[in-house]
């Protein structure tokens, strides 16, 4: 039987593969492989929210915006003279000011209290008239300044 084609069997040509159903059972399948990895990829993270504590706890003042913004600037009293005047001094500053305007009578001047409180040298590091520097190669006031500005500010 040389040259004679090979038939196939009669079952073999009602099989799916390469056939209409075939590709129907195929996408069916792989639609029920993605559903099964989305639901095991959403289980996985609701488990991980559940088993995870809030950072702060709710309504504490550590949870506030301002404190958060407080402890960058504090982070950034190290760092360089550009660091202190575009991060440490306006928090500084404002804090220093909310602090003292507390205490002031009506109408009192928080700025001018807080220039009498620090006097000139600390002053200088909070004054907001300043101009801010761009140098980020010198030390800024350190974190000792702002220590220093605080107990003055505590003690008042």
């Amino acid at each position: 039987m040389t040259g004679a084609v090979p038939t196939m069997p009669p079952e073999a040509a009602s099989s799916l593969v390469g056939s209409v159903g075939g590709l129907v059972v195929m996408g069916v399948g792989a639609l029920l492989v993605v559903a099964v990895v989305l639901v095991a990829n959403l289980w996985m993270r609701w488990q991980r929210i559940k088993a995870s504590r809030p950072r702060f706890e709710p309504n504490t003042v550590e949870a506030t915006p301002a404190y958060r913004r407080y402890l960058v600037a504090a982070a950034w009293a190290g760092g360089s003279t550009r660091n202190w005047d575009h991060s440490v001094r306006p928090v500084l500053a404002e804090l220093v000011e909310l602090a003292l305007a507390e205490r002031l009578p009506a109408g009192g001047d928080p700025r001018a209290s807080a220039k009498e409180l620090l006097g000139p040298e600390l002053w200088a590091l909070i004054d907001r008239d300043v101009q801010r520097s761009e140098d980020r190669s010198t030390p800024g006031a350190g974190r000792e300044a702002l220590l220093r500005i605080l107990e003055r500010v505590e003690r008042q």
